[in-house]
């Protein structure tokens, strides 16, 4: 009987040691999990930091660019320079950037439908509606960016919108009645959805109202509406391959080129430009994220210094 009490207590004993070293090695594998997520948490918020430092570099060295060129040839700004030309890749220590600078005098802003005086602009109106009109989109939304633009509250025409609809919507909100600060906004303007938006985003801005289209950087769908009626596809196929050989010095040259009476339309057009887009890209380990940023470029001022300032930007992951 003692024997067999014996054998039990130690068999119990035996139980309770594996029970305990289990218990035991259960709690070291959970702590050296917490552990190691830890340490990838901490080196992903290393690589995430590294990455944002890059990216700003990034940034840095266009502006940088963009100085150099005013310094080296600030009267005309073309695809040919070297800020036109991207950098697919360059490898820094644990990671890899790339970058592009892109002139965004080169689109239609959308900003000018409204002029300086808060009034309609009657010329960059049509001009829009032609450019809605070739990408295969309704001009009638014309009415509707400029309602979301202009201070007041009257209706452009049928397809406008002002507070009266949008305060209609399940999630009401007002018109801006202001400029835009970017096309994204047009998410917002009655008739616009993201097929429509991704169409027209290679060829619109949102930039300071009164700036002229670069046509040196134009593409060919938006030197067409700025150009009108009077000027056919080949006529503006003409004028960007003569710009590829070699970039206009002034916008005289454009009705030469096209062999017509765009008279009106030289009043739109520039050969040089200010603002830029400017887009950073970082593989970090494995942290992957994107800076996009507008940069606008100053010349000299008198007794000053040429400047190239950031107007905004945003981090994208």
């Amino acid at each position: 009987m003692m024997r067999a009490a014996r054998t039990r207590q130690s068999g119990i004993a035996a139980i309770t040691a594996v029970l305990i070293v289990a218990v035991a090695a259960s709690a070291a594998a959970v702590m050296l999990a917490q552990q190691s997520a830890t340490l990838d948490q901490a080196r992903l918020i290393a690589s995430r930091a590294q990455a944002d430092q890059y990216a700003l570099a990034g940034l840095d060295w266009a502006r940088g660019v963009l100085l150099q060129d005013l310094q080296s040839a600030g009267s005309v700004d073309s695809l040919d320079e070297g800020w036109a030309q991207p950098i697919v890749g360059l490898p820094v220590e644990r990671a890899m950037v790339a970058g592009a600078i892109a002139d965004e005098q080169g689109k239609f802003n959308l900003n000018n439908l409204v002029n300086a005086a808060g009034q309609k602009s009657d010329a960059d109106f049509l001009v829009f509606q032609r450019l809605l009109a070739s990408l295969g989109v309704s001009p009638e939304l014309a009415q509707a960016v400029l309602d979301w633009i202009d201070a007041d509250d009257e209706l452009s025409g049928n397809a406008g919108a002002e507070d009266a609809y949008y305060l209609g919507l399940p999630r009401p909100y007002r018109a801006a009645n202001a400029p835009m600060a970017q096309v994204e906004e047009l998410y917002r303007v009655r008739g616009f959805d993201a097929a429509t938006i991704a169409k027209l985003k290679p060829y619109v801005t949102a930039l300071d109202r009164g700036t002229l289209v670069n046509v040196n950087t134009a593409p060919a769908p938006v030197l067409a509406a700025v150009l009108g009626d009077k000027v056919g596809a080949d006529q503006v196929a003409r004028l960007v391959a003569r710009r590829k050989a070699q970039a206009l010095r002034t916008t005289s040259e454009v009705a030469t080129i096209v062999g017509a009476d765009v008279g009106p339309a030289l009043q739109m057009l520039d050969v040089k430009s200010g603002f830029y887009s400017v887009l950073v890209q970082v593989n970090q380990d494995d942290v992957q994220l994107s800076i996009e940023a507008l940069v606008k470029r100053t010349a000299a001022a008198t007794g000053g210094t040429p400047g190239a300032w950031v107007v905004w930007r945003r981090t994208r992951t």
